[in-house]
């Protein structure tokens, strides 16, 4: 699988720069927020604005997606059609998906509008729709040919879009170690300038593990779902923004670890005295983790459509020994929600 050539810009790119005819995916949201991109977007002449969010990656809905765009490509030539995408995580998904299928594939062009996106899913070449309301079940892999972040565009997201990228930014440090997670462990404050400080240490940190692995076949990959087994649960049952799941998702994975003497009590506590910690969400102090019966049944669905099952019952799950050292091992779907349990009670219980 070819690598995406990755750029930093200053400005918006030329769109004569992407390709020789452009199909802009955009979040409708952008161009009536950012003047500087509702300018930009008017020199391409084929758009089609969509609102983000996971109903956009509902496989329900996808026919009628498709029926547009392919009457707005019509008069398009397939070897010169470029589809420049431009929005956050979800819209990333369904326009990656949109390119892996439109003539049997097109170039592929991602400008991340999002923080959550530009460290973590513009990059490995995952798309993906949603079955059911579970997320993420049938896809393709297709990176981009190239992906632009843009500064003024990141930057003019509001506080709560760059706390939301914490998690992804954190999972890969902690699954990368060394100087990424040295520096980043003693950052106190969690702001726009951090985030792009460290952006191109994450994104080679990512790929570093993406090209051992780039269609998830080995194995080597899944460590990429350091705190997403719980997060997607999170996610969907309390509709959470992805990176505020998976910072949950991170906090119960690090304890779990412990609990199971993956890691030892002495990192966990060495962890816990890094300033970047204290960003760090617990679903249990927060109430999150609701041990009623009706929400652990549903709990239990959401885990078992997890595509990181393996088996009837059986799902991998990413454990941390130590900054830059996984362990990933098969669990019982029960497991997770009797930890679950047990590190409410643990809570409860002071």
């Amino acid at each position: 699988m070819k690598q995406s050539m990755v750029r930093f810009a200053q400005n918006f790119p030329k769109p004569r720069d992407l390709g020789e005819e452009l199909l802009l995916i955009h979040d409708k949201v952008l161009a009536q927020k950012s003047p500087a991109f509702r300018t930009w977007s008017k020199q391409i002449k084929l758009r089609y604005a969509v609102d983000a969010g996971e109903g956009l990656k509902s496989v329900d809905m996808f026919p009628e997606h498709i029926a547009k765009i392919m009457a707005l490509c019509e008069n398009t030539s397939v070897k010169k059609l470029t589809v420049v995408v431009v929005g956050g995580g979800s819209v990333g998904d369904f326009g990656g998906f949109v390119a892996s299928i439109l003539k049997r594939g097109v170039r592929l062009v991602h400008l991340p509008s999002t923080w959550l996106a530009a460290i973590d899913s513009a990059h490995g070449g995952k798309t993906a729709l949603n079955v059911g309301g579970a997320k993420n079940q049938i896809g393709t892999f297709y990176p981009a040919s190239e992906i632009v972040l843009v500064k003024p565009l990141l930057f003019a997201q509001p506080p709560a879009r760059t706390f939301e990228a914490f998690g992804e930014l954190l999972k890969i440090a902690l699954l990368h170690g060394g100087p990424l997670w040295a520096e980043l462990s003693k950052e106190f404050e969690v702001n726009a300038d951090t985030l792009w400080k460290y952006l191109s240490a994450a994104i080679n940190a990512k790929y570093k593990i993406v090209n051992k692995d780039p269609e998830e076949k080995s194995g080597v990959r899944h460590a990429l779902n350091l705190g997403h087994t719980l997060g997607h649960v999170l996610e969907s049952y309390y509709e959470l923004p992805h990176g505020i799941a998976i910072n949950y998702g991170l906090e119960f994975a690090l304890r779990w670890s412990v609990e199971k003497k993956i890691m030892a009590v002495g990192e966990f506590d060495k962890f816990q005295r890094q300033p970047v910690a204290a960003y760090l969400l617990s679903a249990s102090a927060d109430q999150l983790l609701d041990v009623k019966a009706n929400a652990l049944k549903e709990f239990r669905r959401l885990l078992l459509n997890d595509k990181k099952k393996t088996k009837s019952e059986t799902l991998r799950f990413v454990f941390l020994k130590k900054p830059g050292q996984v362990s990933i091992q098969e669990v019982h779907v029960d497991d997770v929600l009797v930890e679950i349990i047990r590190q409410r009670e643990e809570e409860l219980n002071g």
